[in-house]
């Protein structure tokens, strides 16, 4: 059977044989880049599949708020990184790469603090206590919002934080 196409791949590939150590290995910085990358989908795209986990990199990547923006990068130069198939990583690619993963996973770790001082909050108010004005400027603190917009306007004023009533009946004012 005559085809046009061949079983071996081409020299001309992006996975051709030149990025490949003489143990057929990757270079190390190509799979650093892997492995940033793949870093970086899961916390963009946890549990979803390849295809959208490399656009949600590549999204960060060309987001033109962020400091290392890639404005030359193609979806599939980040798909290449995902599988280990590129020839070489750039400095700048990979300077980018480690600056967004060290951004998101500083985002990632601001979203579970807030969560777990939100909990925290809940199991508070569920004692039934009213928490003080000093109580709730640390909670609000905490949560990364300052007093004033967790509603305390003066000395004394007891306000909710997040729909959580800080009142008792009949209680006293701490």
């Amino acid at each position: 059977m005559n085809s046009d196409f061949s079983e071996h791949r081409s020299p001309f590939s992006e996975s051709c044989s030149e990025c490949k150590r003489p143990g057929g290995q990757p270079m190390s910085s190509v799979l650093a880049a892997r492995d940033l990358t793949r870093d970086l989908a899961a916390i963009l795209a946890p549990g979803q599949g390849w295809k959208r986990q490399v656009s949600a990199v590549y999204k960060k990547l060309t987001d033109k708020n962020f400091e290392w923006v890639l404005d030359d990068l193609t979806w599939n130069r980040v798909k290449s990184w995902f599988f280990a198939e590129a020839r070489r990583v750039d400095y700048q690619e990979m300077v980018a790469l480690k600056e967004l993963k060290a951004v998101e996973e500083a985002r990632l770790e601001h979203r579970e603090f807030v969560a777990k001082t939100t909990r925290l909050a809940q199991a508070l108010a569920a004692t039934g206590e009213a928490l003080s004005r000093e109580e709730m400027a640390l909670l609000a603190r905490l949560e990364g919002r300052s007093a004033a917009l967790a509603g305390i306007t003066h000395p004394g004023s007891r306000t909710t934080l997040r729909g959580l009533d800080r009142s008792r009946a009949g209680g006293d004012a701490r």
